[in-house]
């Protein structure tokens, strides 16, 4: 175990549990020996089920019945889910009476008579609503296939007595906003969240309890599911050491609540007024529904009223909006007497229209009110860009200043600013405008997000550094998505937060961008409410995802804890590997594949982190000075059995770059390989090597010529990507156009030792001079499987975050045939796709829309075609696209003379005819003169750098020739086509 000389402790990797912890949505059971597990099944007598249910998928809800196994700390908040189906849909005449109701037992310590009351138990029904997860963004980070299904989402609340819920006030999840609408009956099962919150005083240990389905007319349960707690023995606390802020727009609140704000004036609003009870009371119910789940939301638009006499201060009256706060930021309106920890000092409208003079007045005043009040420390400054976005450098010198100018309004008072430390400009001898080096501890930073640049200057030593807070809305120097489709990717978020020192994380409005609950979403909105006139009742009701942001929360209070208790080596080393951040080097393109490296998108990983974490903890007793020792040592080896797979190397290849060998009569073809290697280890790995596939000289394609010495790579920082390239050889007299074996690159990391190893297909095909007599009219009958570059085999898939991180290689579901030929003038394509959508076109569009890059939104090919000629010289890159009704073509640009990498190409004209069949398949002929392709009158080129993509509107799924890729215009990673005569040698047959 040479890998880890440093302290023991400090391999605590991040692998959070959905599983454990309470968290919602992961209710795992673990499996154990036969005896054991049998008598942990649920059980089912029938007419009834209940099963514990996995939500790891966030499209699919996936039920069992081995037991539901969750862990918690004292005063922390757990959850699982719970499925009950195969309720009788009609029941007889004289049966019409019989009421189906579940009871959740108090959970008992088997170790004792201890309990934790039932009282401490809730439970909600977990409805659909609809999301549009055909978005490339969705499909591109899970992996998922693109449906229509609506998606667990809102929790209406059940009444819940002495632990028992009765399913006559349970919804019919196919219609869940009807009041009416009745579970019982429905052929669809219904779906509970049942919270636990553990008071502080439980004392530690295994917990068991009982979940019992009950019809009225039988006395004991007709199915049961068993339930194993594991309490901690350490107290989660009260404060929130990390702030989970969103802000409440207030045209949002005016379009899901019109009745309440629509003829509102947000400086009016009094708690003391009957005339705003309404609106106080919707607002009061948002904010407390928020900090209920350690959560907060702020109104902006919520100020005071200032007047603005001619040559003098502003005059600010105060007395209406402090009724309205007081409540929030004293704590008096919460159960836990806990305030809000961040309520930015609220600017009135207009305030950027006056001079800088009266803004410095007007922002001084209201540092006063707020330092009278106590609430100062709690309430920044916030400057914000206007547009969204990462500032630029005009940007950030003009926001220092203006900071610079706040901060020495008052002396208590602080800034928010969206610049990182690098972007911050401090005064100087030179320039005395910029932020007092004495007023940073009064500052807050933007901390970088999941993937993120090297500063370009380091933070001046003897300046005390910022506070920082970390943005949902620019996360870093690529998108990266998926922040409210899965809950692993929300809790990533608190993760990434501990690692980078921030102690907020502020998100976007709370509430949906819809406005009907029939309206699709998108599935990365995180939502955290949904209006209560939506479902018929008069609270918001919370959502899934509310649950999985007060889990993240939790999940930092985790990491605090395990540093208050001297395991910050510890924590800092898990949140790393958790998050898995890509840091990007000074000249280096950030480059939007990155993202997918990020996070980790193994349940098994987070599950056991926390299982990790929480033994962490454990290892010294609060206020005690040393770890155990043995229980430190036993830790560190499960700890480095956690890190080993998750610190693996993982390849991505990214570039091929063709080229006729020298000396090799015109048949030997050279390749350069170019394959990105990400280090996730946080420690720089060195003596590292990569090679060809262990096999590869056995296994690979026909004509491939490839060293098996292994090439000698640089050492690899931590968290960077670097690309390295890899040679071989092709022999165009050993071409098989039948052969579709993959081919491997192995890395080995010198200092660890461990393999990584990534699967690839880069064909090679020949394309032979096309026999007289084609006609291209779509039906294919001119060719034969000898033109095949592709003959009925599923292509690969375009990456997805979760087959990269398992470094799996993905095919289609659907097999897809493609044809290629030519003639002196034409370059001719033929191709037979499956799995497209049939019936009459409503609409058509003659251009494509991109979103992460790739072609969506319709059934479509991409066809990337570049010349190579005999002397290694190239022509442009050319792009059509065939949709069933109709065609794109354009050609790309040097981006040294265009910003626009693509233009339509209008310069020679191709033919394309298509046909469709009842069952979905399409096939299409396309013609392409030799000069669009070559743009030159050179003649025939030696070979093409040639791909072939198809995206599948219905299920969202794209795939390619060659792959994997990200998108289908890129032209790095692309296979090849041997323009061959048939006199040319490899020519089998006349």
């Amino acid at each position: 175990m040479p890998r880890f000389n440093r302290p023991i402790a400090s391999i605590v990797l991040l692998a959070l549990a959905a599983v454990l912890i309470g968290c919602p949505s992961q209710p795992v059971a673990r499996k154990q020996d036969a005896m054991a597990q049998a008598s942990s099944r649920a059980v089912s007598r029938g007419g009834g089920r209940i099963q514990g249910v996995n939500l790891n998928d966030p499209i699919r809800p996936a039920a069992d019945d081995e037991a539901i196994v969750i862990s918690a700390a004292k005063n922390e908040w757990a959850s699982f889910s719970l499925q009950v189906s195969e309720l009788p849909t009609e029941l007889p005449p004289k049966q019409k009476t019989i009421a189906y109701y579940f009871r959740v037992q108090a959970p008992q310590l088997q170790s004792d008579n201890g309990s934790i009351a039932v009282e401490n138990l809730s439970a909600a029904q977990i409805l659909p609503m609809p999301v549009d997860v055909n978005r490339a963004g969705f499909v591109r980070h899970t992996g998922l296939a693109a449906t229509s299904r609506p998606l667990p989402r809102a929790l209406l609340p059940m009444p819940m007595d002495n632990g028992v819920v009765n399913l006559a006030a349970a919804r019919d999840p196919a219609d869940p906003t009807n009041p009416s609408s009745r579970g019982v009956g429905s052929s669809e099962p219904l779906l509970f969240w049942i919270d636990l919150h553990v008071p502080p005083e439980t004392p530690p240990g295994e917990y068991a309890m009982t979940c019992e389905l009950f019809r009225s007319d039988q006395p004991t349960p007709i199915a049961s599911a068993p339930v194993k707690i594991t309490i901690h023995d350490f107290v989660l606390p009260d404060e929130r050491h990390l702030v989970m802020t969103s802000r409440l727009a207030w045209d949002d609140l005016k379009r899901l609540y019109p009745e309440q704000f629509e003829t509102i004036r947000p400086h009016l609003l009094n708690r003391n007024k009957p005339a705003y009870a309404a609106p106080i009371n919707t607002l009061d119910s948002l904010v407390k529904l928020a900090q209920r789940h350690r959560t907060e939301v702020v109104v902006p638009r919520l100020q005071p009223t200032a007047k603005w006499p001619a040559a003098s201060p502003p005059e600010t009256d105060w007395s209406d909006i402090d009724t309205v706060i007081s409540p929030w930021l004293s704590g008096e309106a919460f159960a836990d007497r806990i305030p809000l920890n961040h309520w930015p000092l609220p600017p009135v409208d207009f305030l950027d229209r006056y001079d800088r003079q009266s803004q410095l007045q007007y922002w001084t005043q209201a540092a006063a009110h707020f330092d009278q009040k106590d609430w100062l420390a709690r309430a920044p400054v916030s400057l914000e860009l206007a547009i969204p976005g990462r500032a630029g450098t005009a940007q950030a010198l003009q926001m220092s200043a203006d900071a610079a100018q706040i901060l020495a309004a008052h002396p208590n008072v602080r800034v928010t600013v969206p610049l990182e430390d690098d972007q911050v400009h401090l005064a100087s001898k030179d320039n005395a405008n910029f932020i007092n080096p004495k007023t940073t501890h009064r500052l807050l930073a933007a901390s970088p997000g999941i993937v993120y640049g090297a500063p370009l200057q380091t933070w001046p030593g003897p300046v005390p550094p910022p506070k920082h807070w970390l943005r949902t809305d620019v996360p870093g120097l690529v998108p990266y998505v998926g922040a409210g489709g899965d809950e692993r990717d929300v809790r990533v978020w608190s993760w990434l937060a501990f690692l980078r020192d921030a102690a907020l994380i502020q998100w976007n409005s709370p509430l949906p961008r819809t406005t009907v609950p029939t309206e699709q979403a998108d599935p990365n909105d995180l939502v955290w409410f949904y209006p209560g006139s939506w479902f018929g009742v008069a609270e918001p009701l919370a959502t899934i995802q509310l649950k999985w942001l007060r889990r993240a929360q939790q999940d930092y209070e985790y990491l605090w804890l395990a540093r208050q208790r001297g395991q910050v080596l510890n924590a800092m080393l898990m949140a790393r590997l958790i998050a898995k951040p890509v840091r990007i080097q000074p000249g280096q393109t950030p480059d939007p594949t990155y993202a997918l490296l990020t996070g980790t998108s193994d349940p098994a990983a987070w599950a056991d982190a926390q299982r990790l974490l929480a033994r962490i903890i454990l290892l010294r007793e609060a206020g005690a000075e040393k770890d155990d020792a043995a229980k430190a040592n036993e830790l560190g080896l499960q700890l480095l059995h956690w890190a080993e797979p998750q610190e693996q190397a993982l390849l991505m290849p990214r570039t091929a770059d063709w080229g006729v060998a020298l000396g090799g009569n015109g048949n030997l073809l050279n390749l350069r390989l170019g394959v990105d290697v990400y280090n996730a280890s946080d420690a720089k790995a060195d003596q590292n090597q990569m090679h060809w596939g262990d096999s590869q000289a056995a296994t690979a394609p026909a004509g491939w010529q490839v060293k098996p010495q292994p090439t000698n790579v640089p050492p690899l920082q931590p968290y960077h990507v670097d690309r390295f390239t890899m040679n071989a050889e092709f022999d165009l007299n050993k071409i098989d156009a039948k052969d579709r074996r993959t081919s491997e690159i192995a890395f080995v990391d010198g200092f660890a030792k461990r393999q990584s190893k990534i699967e690839f297909v880069l064909p090679v095909r020949p394309s032979d001079r096309q026999r007289p007599g084609l006609r291209i009219d779509g039906k294919l009958n001119d060719w034969d499987a000898a033109d095949a570059i592709q003959s009925d085999a599923p292509m690969v898939r375009l990456l997805d975050r979760a087959a990269l991180q398992k470094q799996q290689l993905a095919f289609a579901q659907q097999p897809s045939t493609v044809y290629t030929g030519w003639a002196d003038d034409h370059f001719y394509i033929a191709f037979k796709l499956g799995g497209v959508q049939t019936g009459a076109l409503t609409q058509t569009r003659n251009f494509v829309d991109y979103q992460f890059r790739r072609a969506w939104g319709e059934d479509l090919c991409e066809m990337l075609i570049q010349p190579i000629f005999a002397d290694n010289s190239r022509g442009p890159v050319l792009h059509v696209v065939c949709k069933p009704a109709g065609h794109w073509i354009e050609r790309k640009r040097d981006p040294r003379v265009s910003r626009e990498s693509w233009q339509p190409f209008e310069g020679a004209a191709i033919r394309y005819t298509a046909a469709m069949t009842p069952a979905g398949d399409w096939s299409g002929e396309v013609a392409i003169p030799w000069k669009a392709i070559t743009d030159k009158d050179r003649g025939l080129p030696k070979m093409l750098r040639f791909n072939f993509t198809q995206h599948t509107h219905a299920t969202g799924e794209s795939a390619s020739w060659a792959g994997p890729i990200d998108f289908g215009r890129d032209d790095s990673f692309m296979g090849l086509l041997y323009i061959r005569e048939t006199t040319d040698p490899g020519m089998a047959g006349p």
